[in-house]
């Protein structure tokens, strides 16, 4: 058997950060919502969509010759919860990848738990071989590739609220 399979991806990552609440969930903002760190490497468009109730855009950006151009749509943002929810189509992704993520801000004893949950659906070039086997390594292969991306993203965010605290 040969070709693609529809697959689906899932990451749960956390991180606990020395900062308030308050400023996690306005990093979430900054980030997902006003899109700033696409800004600092490509360009951003409001979408003009009526899908798009509570907002959403177009970004592109090149970073070491890799185009990653996405349709962003902010599907909920509960600020007393500090939860933010997003769907994005990756558009540069061959055969497609859509993204549903959630982003939380998690008052804890000593500061926040800055939570990031994932679910996306792609297509995967079916393995040879024992189908079912190649496709449980590709996926737990993504998937932690996918893990160590949002962990340092995670990181990143950590250094930058705890610097302002």
């Amino acid at each position: 058997m040969s070709g693609t399979i529809s697959a689906t991806m899932v990451n749960h990552v956390a991180m606990d950060m020395a900062a308030p609440a308050d400023a996690v969930w306005q990093a979430i903002l900054d980030d997902y919502v006003e899109a700033k760190k696409f800004l600092e490497h490509g360009t951003v468009a409001s979408l003009d969509d009526p899908a798009a109730v509570l907002g959403g855009y177009r970004m592109r950006f090149e970073q070491n010759g890799v185009v990653d151009e996405r349709v962003v749509h902010i599907t909920e943002r509960d600020e007393a919860a500090r939860r933010l929810s997003a769907m994005a189509d990756y558009l540069s992704v061959p055969g497609g990848m859509r993204v549903y993520a959630t982003y939380h801000a998690q008052e804890i004893d000593g500061g926040t738990r800055y939570a990031i949950d994932c679910h996306s659906q792609l297509s995967v070039d079916m393995p040879a071989g024992d189908a079912r086997a190649g496709m449980a390594a590709t996926l737990a292969e993504m998937t932690a590739g996918a893990d160590t991306h949002l962990l340092a993203y995670l990181t990143a965010i950590k250094a930058r609220v705890e610097a302002d605290a």
